[in-house]
């Protein structure tokens, strides 16, 4: 694995195709696709990584490049704006995080770098009364939901967290500084 993975810039993102030997088998390969976003501090970001374990390639050029195409699938489909990525993390933008990925849990996976950095800006920026709704938020993340009643049961859960979450976050802007 100490090879050189195809690289090339994409829509402000940096997409790899990398080719990984199936199972310690080198006759067949598994595509792997990384997204990457380098900040202006050249601090990297992985924005996302896919494979499909059960598709593989006889040629691992053929895997590599595979890898890269679909790594560029998931820049137009999957991820967000290179602003998205840019923008500093203040109370409003976590709170409308969280929201935005309690609509979705239904459609889409929601666990992801984004939602964590919101859950632990809203920890520390909120005092410990109010803190123990993030928590929840995060624990209600840990289990997956198969069917479409867990899912809606989960989005159910996290839209009532996040509407105590914004509450919360009104009360602490409505409080007289120390």
């Amino acid at each position: 694995m100490n090879e050189q993975p195809l690289q090339e810039r994409y829509n402000d993102f940096t997409v790899e195709g990398i080719a990984e030997p199936t199972f310690g088998q080198t006759s067949e390969w598994v595509a792997l696709s990384r997204v990457l976003f380098q900040y202006p501090n050249n601090s990297v970001l992985q924005v996302c990584r896919f494979g499909i374990q059960s598709l593989t390639w006889n040629d691992k050029f053929v895997a590599k490049w595979m890898g890269l195409e679909v790594a560029k699938l998931l820049v137009d489909k999957t991820a967000m704006a290179a602003a998205y990525y840019l923008r500093p993390m203040d109370i409003g933008w976590a709170v409308d995080i969280l929201r935005r990925a309690a609509v979705a849990c239904v459609r889409r996976e929601i666990r992801i770098a984004k939602v964590y950095e919101a859950l632990d800006f809203l920890e520390k920026a909120l005092d410990e009364k109010s803190a123990w709704l993030v928590r929840r938020y995060r624990r209600e993340l840990r289990w997956d939901r198969r069917n479409n009643r867990e899912k809606e049961e989960l989005r159910e859960i996290l839209r009532v967290t996040t509407r105590g979450i914004q509450f919360a976050c009104v009360g602490l802007a409505n409080s007289p500084p120390p």
